[in-house]
């Protein structure tokens, strides 16, 4: 509590010009700031036609503008047991807290609404999008008390929960580790979801999901989720596959992201959690 409250008075001072009001949506919607003029195609809405243009270039031409900047925001938060883990600062769980705290704090200083998803194998809890600094602290006391029953972490259901509850488009951030046997990208979910809303990913990474630790000999592992348990031999070419394996995983999630398309960022669980946030949101302000 002693963190998160100095937290609060450090997002302030520091993402007051990064916060989520303050950068252009990616997306395209109704609002005011131009985006660019494109041919009328079938299906346009002609309500969108800008008649000065057309009678310029002799053809329908449609006026495209930027969604509005103010929007809901909705945090979608993993409460599975794989968030549990945690070898260095702090765990996935505590980056989740703090990650969804700094989030809230700056949606609160901006007087932007926010909603609160959880989720483990389904949804846990939802609130629909509040503003107030009271709701922010709720939020934090049940994204830390939640105690989901064991199962594997599962997005689907959290997604089509948020197509079906969100009416306005909003900024939906997940955070999670997207750690899933879902077909989550080969599905058309995802994409719906980024599509209508302006979505990010914020994926929580401990230094064991890197590296196997040093020594010889073996090393019981056991999966937060299912709770199977297996013994790993330590040793140089071992240490090798674990590497080359779980960078090709974060290599592959990256594209995945890419090709939805949505924004992502790694949060290190051994790291400030804060900066990876505040570059994304100054990288998107660039834009």
């Amino acid at each position: 509590m002693r963190e998160l409250r100095y937290l609060e008075v450090y997002t302030a001072k520091r993402i007051r010009n990064l916060r989520v009001g303050s950068y252009t949506s990616p997306q395209r919607g109704p609002g005011f700031d131009f985006d660019e003029h494109q041919a009328y195609r079938y299906g346009d809405d002609v309500r969108r036609i800008d008649w000065n243009v057309t009678a310029r270039m002799n053809a329908p031409f449609v006026r495209h503008t930027h969604a509005e900047r103010e929007m809901n925001l909705m945090l979608a938060i993993d409460v599975s047991r794989s968030m549990r883990l945690g070898t260095g600062r702090r765990s996935k769980r505590e980056v989740m807290t703090v990650t969804t705290a700094s989030l809230l704090f700056s949606a609160v200083a901006d007087q932007i609404n926010t909603g609160f998803l959880a989720f483990a194998d389904a949804v846990v809890e939802h609130h629909p999008p509040r503003r107030s600094r009271a709701a922010a602290w709720a939020v934090l006391e049940r994204c830390w008390d939640l105690s989901p029953s064991p199962g594997r972490t599962a997005l689907l259901p959290a997604i089509r929960h948020l197509l079906n509850t969100l009416k306005r488009m909003s900024v939906v951030i997940i955070v999670s580790d997207f750690m899933t046997d879902e077909d989550l990208f080969g599905g058309a979910e995802l994409g719906m979801l980024a599509a209508k809303h302006d979505t990010i990913a914020v994926v929580p990474l401990d230094p064991a999901e890197d590296a196997l630790p040093q020594g010889r000999g073996y090393m019981q592992v056991r999966d937060t989720e299912t709770g199977r348990g297996a013994a790993v031999a330590l040793s140089p070419r071992t240490r090798r596959e674990y590497a080359a394996e779980m960078r090709a995983r974060r290599e592959a999630l990256a594209t995945a992201f890419h090709r939805v398309p949505m924004d992502h960022v790694f949060v290190p669980t051994d790291g400030n959690p804060v900066e990876p946030l505040m570059s994304l949101f100054a990288a998107r302000m660039a834009r």
